[in-house]
C-alpha cells in the first residue's frame, strides 16, 4: 500500500513539474516573439526656450545721473566740468582705488562671516526639524500649601578653580585690556586684529576701550589657530557704532553673543570653614541637555530659524553686489555717463561740501529714457548694455532700448511689478531709447528683456512628453534601446513640467538615444526593438 501510495506522489510532482516548465518554457517563448516600437529622442524633443521676463516702467526725459561719494571714497580725477556737454559711455571721474582695495578685503571678510552665520542657522534649522516634539504639559490642580520648613543656614559658594589661560599658542582664548593684535592700528582702514581659539569670547571693558577710542577691531578663527590658516570666521566691531556695555560681560567670538552661563570670574569673599575629609572622586557622566519643545513651540522655533536664515540670505546678496562695486572700482576705477546730458554740477575736491549732496550730477537733455525696476532674481542675468523691448499702453508703439544703468541699492518700501516674488527686492534701472517714435514722456510701457543664460545652447535641451517617463520609489526612468536592440530601464534626472505636458530631462538621455512608450505589455526589459536595422542579428 506504501509502496502504491510513493508512486502516485512521484506521477503527480513530474506532471506539475512538466505543467510549470512548460509554461515556464511558454511564457519566455511568447515574450521572445515580442516587439515594440522605438523612437529616436531627437524626434520627441520639444526643445525649450526660457521665456521673457515682464516689467513695468515709465518713460520719461526728466532723468539724471547723480554720483554721490562714500565716506571713504576719494576721487583722483574728474573729466568734465560744469556745463559740458557727455554722451553715453564718456568718462566723468576716476576714483582713487587704494582705500577701495582695502573695502575689497574686508567686504570679502564680512561675506565669510555671513556664510558662517548661515552654516551654522542652517544646521541649527536641520536640528530643529529633526526634533520630536514633547506633549504639552497638562494643568496640574492645586495642591494645599504645606506649612513652611525652617530655613537651613545658606551654605557659602565655593570659588571655581578653574584657570582660563589668556592664549593657546599664538590664540588667544579670551581678549581683555592687556591683549596685543597681531596687525593693524585700531582704524577703518587698517582695524586691530586678534587671532582667537573657537571657543574664545571678549572682555566688555575692551569692547568698552574700543567705544571710548573710536577704535575698530577685528576677532578672527583660523584653521589650527595659525595666523595664515584658512579663515573660518570673523567679528569686526567698530567701537564708534557699538552702545556700551557692562565690563564684566562676555561675548563670544563664534556667535557674537553675550555668554550668561558661566561663573562670576570675581572670587567672592569665602569665610573660613573647618576642614573635611577628602571624599573619593567619582566621574559623573557627561549629559548633553537638549532643549525641548511642543509642537506649537517647535513651530515657531522653525519659522523663527528660516526668517533668519532669509535674512542672512538678502544681507549675503546685497553684500556680494557690494562687493561687484568695489571689484569694479578696483579693476578700472572710472565712473562713465549714463545718459546723454549737460554736467549740471562738480564740486571742488579741494572744498567738498559736507550736506550729503551730489558730488557730480548730469542732467539729461537729449531723448527719451525708461525707467523700471528689475527682481534681484534677475541681477545675475540682466546686464548693462543688454537690450530690452518697450510697448506704450497709450499708443501701442513698440520701441528697443538700451540698459545703461542698474542701481546697486534695491528700492525702499514695497514694490512689485512684473515676473517674480512680490516680496523680493526690486532695483531700479534706466535704459536709454534711441528711436523713440511713438513714445511720449510719462507714458507707462510693458517691458520685455530675455533672462536666458548665454552660455546655454537651448537647442540641446531634451524636453519630451511626460508620457514616455515612468516614476519608481521617487526615480524617473525610460524604456531605451541599448545595443543589442532590446529594451532596458535607463533612471534619468528630470526637471521642471514646462507647456502643461512636457518635461525636461536634465541627465542620463541623449537626442541620439531611442525610447518606447514605457507601458503596456511590451513595456519590459529584453523585449526586441522593431524598426532596428540590425534585427536580423538578434539572438531568438
Amino acid at each position: 500500500m506504501k509502496k502504491k501510495i510513493i508512486i502516485i506522489v512521484i506521477v503527480v510532482l513530474v506532471l506539475v513539474s512538466a505543467t510549470g516548465g512548460g509554461l515556464f518554457a511558454y511564457q519566455s517563448y511568447q515574450n521572445k516573439k515580442l516587439v515594440v516600437d522605438v523612437t529616436s529622442v531627437s524626434n520627441l524633443n520639444m526643445g525649450y526656450w526660457e521665456s521673457d521676463t515682464q516689467s513695468y516702467g515709465t518713460v520719461t526725459n526728466n532723468i539724471s545721473q547723480d554720483i554721490y561719494l562714500d565716506s571713504d571714497q576719494t576721487v583722483s580725477k574728474v573729466y568734465v566740468e560744469e556745463g559740458q556737454q557727455v554722451a553715453i559711455g564718456d568718462k566723468l571721474l576716476e576714483y582713487d582705488t587704494t582705500q577701495s582695495e582695502l573695502n575689497l578685503e574686508m567686504k570679502k571678510l564680512e561675506i565669510q562671516g555671513i556664510e558662517n552665520d548661515i552654516t551654522l542657522g542652517q544646521r541649527k534649522l536641520t536640528e530643529l526639524k529633526n526634533t520630536t516634539p514633547v506633549a504639552d504639559t497638562p494643568v496640574q490642580p492645586e495642591q494645599p500649601e504645606q506649612p513652611a520648613e525652617p530655613e537651613q543656614p545658606a551654605q557659602p559658594e565655593q570659588p571655581s578653580t578653574e584657570v582660563v589661560e589668556e592664549k593657546s599658542g599664538d590664540a588667544y582664548n579670551y581678549v581683555s585690556r592687556t591683549a596685543k593684535p597681531y596687525d593693524g592700528e585700531g582704524s577703518e582702514e587698517s582695524p586691530y586684529r586678534f587671532l582667537c581659539t573657537k571657543s574664545a569670547y571678549v572682555v566688555g571693558n575692551y569692547l568698552n576701550y574700543l567705544k571710548s577710542e573710536s577704535k575698530v577691531a577685528v576677532f578672527e578663527i583660523r584653521e589650527d589657530d595659525k595666523e595664515d590658516g584658512t579663515l573660518i570666521s570673523s567679528w569686526t566691531v567698530n567701537g564708534a557704532a557699538m552702545e556700551a556695555t557692562e565690563d564684566d560681560s562676555k561675548w563670544s567670538v563664534l556667535d557674537r553673543q553675550e555668554i550668561t552661563d558661566e561663573p562670576d570670574t570675581e572670587e567672592p569673599d569665602v569665610p573660613d570653614v573647618p576642614d573635611e575629609p577628602d571624599e573619593p572622586e567619582t566621574e559623573e557622566p557627561e549629559t548633553e541637555t537638549k532643549e525641548t519643545y511642543t509642537a506649537d513651540e517647535l513651530k515657531k522655533a522653525i519659522n523663527k530659524q528660516e526668517n533668519e536664515l532669509k535674512d542672512l540670505d538678502i544681507n549675503k546678496r546685497t553684500a556680494e553686489l557690494e562687493l561687484k562695486k568695489l571689484e569694479d572700482e578696483c579693476n578700472n576705477g572710472v565712473v562713465t555717463a549714463t545718459i546723454n546730458g549737460v554736467v549740471k554740477t562738480v564740486q571742488d575736491l579741494d572744498n567738498l561740501a559736507n550736506d550729503g549732496s551730489a558730488f557730480l550730477s548730469v542732467s539729461g537733455s537729449d531723448g527719451l529714457y525708461i525707467s523700471g525696476t528689475l527682481n534681484e532674481m534677475l541681477l545675475e542675468t540682466v546686464k548693462v548694455g543688454q537690450a530690452i523691448t518697450a510697448t506704450s499702453w497709450e499708443t501701442g508703439a513698440t520701441v528697443n532700448a538700451t540698459i545703461t544703468e542698474i542701481s546697486p541699492y534695491p528700492n525702499t518700501g514695497t514694490y512689485y511689478g512684473g515676473d517674480g516674488n512680490p516680496n523680493s527686492s526690486y532695483y531700479p534701472f534706466t535704459a536709454y531709447v534711441e528711436d523713440a517714435s511713438g513714445l511720449s514722456n510719462g507714458d507707462g510701457v510693458q517691458i520685455s528683456m530675455s533672462t536666458s543664460d548665454a552660455n546655454v545652447d537651448s537647442s540641446k535641451i531634451i524636453c519630451i512628453d511626460r508620457a514616455y517617463v515612468r516614476t519608481e520609489n521617487g526615480k524617473s526612468y525610460v524604456y531605451k534601446a541599448d545595443e543589442n536592440n532590446r529594451l532596458k530601464k535607463q533612471y534619468i534626472t528630470t526637471g521642471k513640467i514646462v507647456y502643461g505636458q512636457e518635461i525636461i530631462i536634465k541627465g542620463g538621455l541623449s537626442l541620439d538615444d531611442r525610447i518606447a512608450f514605457p507601458y503596456g505589455k511590451t513595456a519590459k526589459e529584453g523585449v526586441k526593438v522593431s524598426n532596428s536595422d540590425d534585427s536580423d542579428t538578434i539572438d531568438e
